[in-house]
């Protein structure tokens, strides 16, 4: 059995990866089981709690609530699968350590390992989305100053980019290949998307290999949760700090959008 799978980066294209995933499933589903972000829900929290304790108890519970969620998937020796959940390697990086995701191998090799339950081979290939450095951290910035979840974010971007610092995608990628040497590796950066046929999608349907007659069914999307323009990004900044209640703030950024003509852009609220 082979598997892509597609734990993050956060902010590198992840949204607009499952967006086409999403939008051609039914084309998806004969040839490869797909799960996105939902359906893994309780897998992606074990990996949170793990990342917060880095304790071996934690880290149990990873392998076997993935060993869980693959029991109740219809899978076979045959069926290839993708997963794209980049909550998988734990939250999103707020510089609050200096590791972009704390225990990532850790967490990788407990999710592998979780396959070993199914009783056949499975052969992992793991899928990593990148970014350049300064893009990447705006980009967290602009998505953690519009959330209307959990506590307000106050940081202005000056404040922010000094706290991530330390924080780098690159060593987390080479702690990544150099702890799991045995396991295929693949990394796009999001640049590249621009020139590829179906953007953040092509990674997932170069591993599918599916003849040109079927790839031409599918279907291109736009790209998906972008940053607003700085000038929104920091709107939503005063209102975090504005004291409103979390009703009155999340209306003031509906507002916002609005105004801005970007009101279909957020429909929906995401899990940090």
């Amino acid at each position: 059995m082979q598997v892509f799978l597609h734990p993050g980066f956060h902010k590198t294209g992840t949204t607009s990866a499952q967006a086409f995933l999403h939008e051609n499933r039914e084309l998806i589903w004969p040839r490869a089981a797909l799960v996105l972000p939902k359906r893994i829900r309780d897998v992606s929290q074990a990996c949170f709690d793990y990342a917060e304790t880095l304790g071996a108890f934690e880290l149990r519970e990873i392998t076997r609530a993935m060993r869980a969620f693959l029991a109740d998937m219809p899978l076979n020796p045959n069926r290839r699968m993708l997963i794209s959940a980049e909550n998988l390697l734990g939250r999103m990086p707020l510089g609050l350590r200096d590791t972009a995701y704390p225990g990532a191998v850790n967490i990788l090799s407990a999710l592998i390992d979780g396959f070993a339950g199914l009783g056949w081979p499975v052969e992992v290939t793991l899928y990593l989305s990148t970014r350049e450095r300064t893009g990447w951290v705006e980009s967290i910035w602009a998505h953690q100053a519009r959330k209307t979840t959990g506590k307000p974010f106050t940081r202005d971007l000056d404040d922010f980019r000094a706290a991530m610092a330390p924080v780098s995608l690159e060593a987390q990628l080479a702690e990544i290949r150099a702890g799991l040497p045995d396991v295929a590796l693949v990394t796009h950066d999001v640049a590249s998307f621009n020139a590829m046929r179906f953007g953040a999608g092509q990674p997932f349907v170069d591993f599918l290999n599916l003849p040109n007659h079927i790839q031409d069914q599918f279907v291109t999307v736009e790209r998906n949760n972008v940053a607003p323009p700085m000038a929104v990004s920091e709107r939503f900044i005063a209102l975090n700090r504005s004291g409103l209640a979390r009703e009155e703030r999340t209306a003031a950024k509906r507002a916002v959008l609005f105004q801005a003509g970007m009101q279909e852009a957020y429909p929906d609220e995401e899990v940090p």
